[in-house]
């Protein structure tokens, strides 16, 4: 068997605040907050095992919530599948239960016994580590295993070069982790994509992401590449035409954990056209949580027309904005399919981003959506401007995203295929 494992230094843990989710950074728990939500491990073993490097919990709505929704999914069509969060510095394992899905939070000791003591038909794998990939394959190298590649897991060190440029002490920390992370990581993603003698699928949730940085950064082809992005609900999101009036209502829900969400583009913007003369008519709701948000947002308490409130949204809170509203502003460095997004679009928000990453594999510019250039504050003034002055282009635009993103991104698209595959192994 190949030893997938042949480096001397172990994989660092993976950095939970890059996890690649549209609002997967919201969330951070304390120690004391963790106390008030755990609870007993529950004794039952289900025939498939999903482990990620976190989950979604009361504390923390957004952490992977993508994951969350495929799980509800699988549950719903009779799959019997229990969640893993492997979480390192965890010494004692404890449960709690989320939205009707029980979780086990431990470390990976207690990890490595329950793949040694329970024999699973398939595992599914979120932000693959060594934590997670070796006792699989050490334990029972034979059980089919399925991982979704999502982002920062597969990343060479100078990708997110947005988040370490503040400071020299950023920059040094990033050439740290280039040496004692991003070398072995690279080296793992590679050989389970590459690898013939395990029984591994390779999930990438957008074919740029695969052809332009994963399989650059490992070196490595994926021998059988799927394409499936991350489910967007269009029953819980669904659309509902738009009035004209709804182009002047504008609508940013996003992370302040990472420079990587461009919400200083969506200030300067809004601060750009506060110049033009249809500004007054205009209203924006922002919303996010993170460590840059009061900073980042600063720049526009004083405006009469622009709502600003930190805090957690539930899903619910969300549709009910895009109710509300009709554009969504949502500017990006680098992104695998931009998932809050993709939701604005199956309520018929007009889309307004970059034209980077995978965003154009999700928004066609004029087609469904506006796209700017990358670090384009004023392009992205000049898109609402062209929606303020053209309400049938932002009527047809809204209808257009709300039937794409159903194609590409619904039930179908993705969580039936990921459901064929797993019920390929049961």
């Amino acid at each position: 068997m190949t030893d997938i494992f042949d480096t001397t230094t172990t994989a660092a843990e993976t950095d939970e605040s890059d996890t690649e989710d549209a609002v997967s950074e919201f969330a951070s728990v304390t120690t004391d907050e963790q106390e008030e939500w755990r609870g007993p491990v529950s004794d039952r073993r289900a025939q498939v095992l999903l482990v990620a490097n976190t989950y979604p919990s009361d504390q923390a709505l957004y952490r992977n919530a993508f994951i969350h929704r495929r799980v509800l999914a699988y549950l719903e069509a009779g799959i019997d599948v229990e969640v893993y969060y492997l979480h390192p510095p965890v010494e004692e394992s404890y449960g709690y239960l989320f939205d009707g899905v029980q979780v086990t939070v431990g470390g990976p000791a207690d990890y490595e016994q329950r793949i040694a003591a329970h024999r699973y038909r398939t595992i599914l794998v979120h932000f693959a580590n060594e934590h997670m990939i070796r006792p699989v394959v050490e334990h029972q190298p034979e059980t089919p295993v399925i991982v979704w590649v999502h982002g920062f897991e597969a990343e060479a060190w100078h990708r997110r070069w947005f988040n370490f440029t503040d400071s020299a002490t950023q920059i040094r920390q990033a050439l740290a982790k280039r040496d004692d992370y991003h070398v072995d990581q690279l080296r793992l993603m590679g050989r389970l994509m590459s690898a013939t003698d395990l029984d591994v699928r390779i999930v990438h949730v957008s074919d740029w992401f695969r052809r332009n940085i994963v399989e650059p950064d490992t070196g490595v082809s994926t021998r059988h590449p799927y394409v499936i992005p991350n489910i967007v609900d269009g029953d819980f999101f669904p659309y509902r035409e738009k009035e004209p009036e709804h182009r002047l209502r504008v609508l940013s829900i996003r992370p302040f954990a990472s420079h990587k969400y461009a919400n200083d583009q969506t200030v300067a913007a809004i601060l750009e056209l506060s110049t033009r003369p249809f500004f007054d008519r205009l209203s924006f709701t922002i919303r996010g949580e993170g460590p840059m948000f009061a900073e980042t947002v600063s720049p526009l308490r004083d405006l009469p027309s622009v709502s600003v409130q930190e805090g957690f949204l539930r899903q619910e809170e969300i549709a009910e904005l895009h109710v509300e509203h009709g554009v969504f502003l949502a500017p990006t460095r680098f992104d695998s399919q931009g998932v809050s997004m993709c939701e604005a679009m199956a309520s018929g928000l007009v889309p307004v981003s970059t034209a980077i990453a995978a965003i154009p594999e999700f928004v066609e510019d004029r087609v469904t959506g506006l796209l700017t250039a990358p670090e384009d504050p004023a392009g992205l003034a000049d898109r609402i401007e062209m929606l303020y002055y053209n309400p049938e282009l932002f009527q047809r635009l809204s209808e257009s995203a709300a039937r794409r993103v159903r194609e590409q991104c619904g039930h179908e698209a993705t969580v039936s295929r990921e459901i064929e595959m797993i019920g390929r192994d049961l």
